[in-house]
């Protein structure tokens, strides 16, 4: 039985996953502990696919389909996704440090627990989406479209959005329970409807940004700029 019929086994090598790439034969695989770092996935489909324990670091899969997909103990720091499509991806224990994903399309997916710090959603639609215990440090959602996005820490912790940059950016229904946004840049940003109740906002830069119908009852904003 080859390697590329429904019923074959893990992808074990990059030379197995870059055959499949040239054969268009990844839809629903498993590739599990083995590294790849600068792999080309570039426009790939990857449906239906699991990962795991796989070194991705650097790796080119810009405008990329990843649906329906698992990613558990990815090392994906600074990988490119740029106007790719993540729709129903659970991702989690995982670095994903320096991601690209501008211009992508980021639907129904379920992140974290990882760490996605200085990641680029730049110009990205995010939507349904959870980001749970997530590191988000200095994260660029700079004119990024957010709806129905929820930012969800753990117990005795928060999940940190410090320093992370919203500027110009719509954010609807947005839920930044147990966040922390200290130092986090909303300049000329649009908030509608968004869940801020007991937020650290300090030092946050606020100028020009427009809330409406959102909560922000116990908020913290020492030194923010607004």
């Amino acid at each position: 039985m080859s390697d590329t019929s429904p019923d074959a086994g893990p992808i074990l090598s990059r030379v197995q996953l870059e055959r499949l790439v040239a054969e268009d034969e990844l839809t629903g695989r498993t590739m599990t502990n083995f590294a790849a770092p600068s792999v080309g996935l570039r426009a790939v489909d990857l449906d239906g696919v699991t990962i795991e324990k796989v070194d991705l670091r650097e790796a080119d899969a810009d405008e990329a389909r990843l649906e329906h997909a698992q990613l558990r103990q990815v090392d994906g720091r600074r990988s490119r996704w740029q106007g790719g499509l993540w729709h129903r991806v659970q991702a989690k224990d995982s670095d994903l440090t320096e991601i690209d994903m501008a211009r992508a399309q980021v639907l129904r997916c379920e992140i974290g627990p990882l760490r996605m710090a200085r990641a680029c959603f730049r110009g990205a639609r995010i939507q349904g989406t959870t980001f749970r215990e997530a590191e988000l440090y200095s994260a660029d959602f700079t004119r990024a479209v957010l709806l129905r996005v929820v930012f969800d820490g753990y117990h005795g912790a928060t999940v940190s959005l410090s320093r992370a940059d919203f500027t110009g950016a719509a954010l609807f229904d947005v839920d930044f329970r147990r966040a922390n946004l200290y130092g986090a840049v909303l300049r000329d940003a649009m908030l509608v409807r968004c869940d801020l109740r007991g937020v650290n906002l300090c030092s946050a830069d606020l100028r020009g940004a427009r809330l409406v119908g959102c909560d922000v009852s116990g908020a913290e904003l020492d030194g923010a700029e607004i």
